[in-house]
C-alpha cells in the first residue's frame, strides 16, 4: 500500500512538471488526479479490507 502511494506521488509530480513544462493541460490534469489518489489510497484499501473481513466473518 505504501508502495502504491509513493508510486502514484512521484508519477503525479513528474506529470506535473513535464506537462507545466510542455503547457500540456491534458497531462497537468493527470497529475493532479494521481495526486488526489495517493492521498486517499490508503483509506479506500482499510476500507475495502474491513468490509472483506466483515462479509467473510459472517
Amino acid at each position: 500500500m505504501l508502495i502504491l502511494q509513493v508510486l502514484l506521488l512521484v508519477a503525479g509530480l513528474v506529470a506535473l512538471v513535464i506537462g507545466y513544462r510542455k503547457h500540456n493541460r491534458n497531462l497537468m490534469l493527470a497529475a493532479a488526479l494521481a495526486l488526489l489518489v495517493a492521498g486517499s489510497v490508503s483509506e479506500v484499501v482499510s476500507g475495502f479490507n474491513a468490509s472483506r473481513a466483515q462479509h467473510e466473518a459472517q
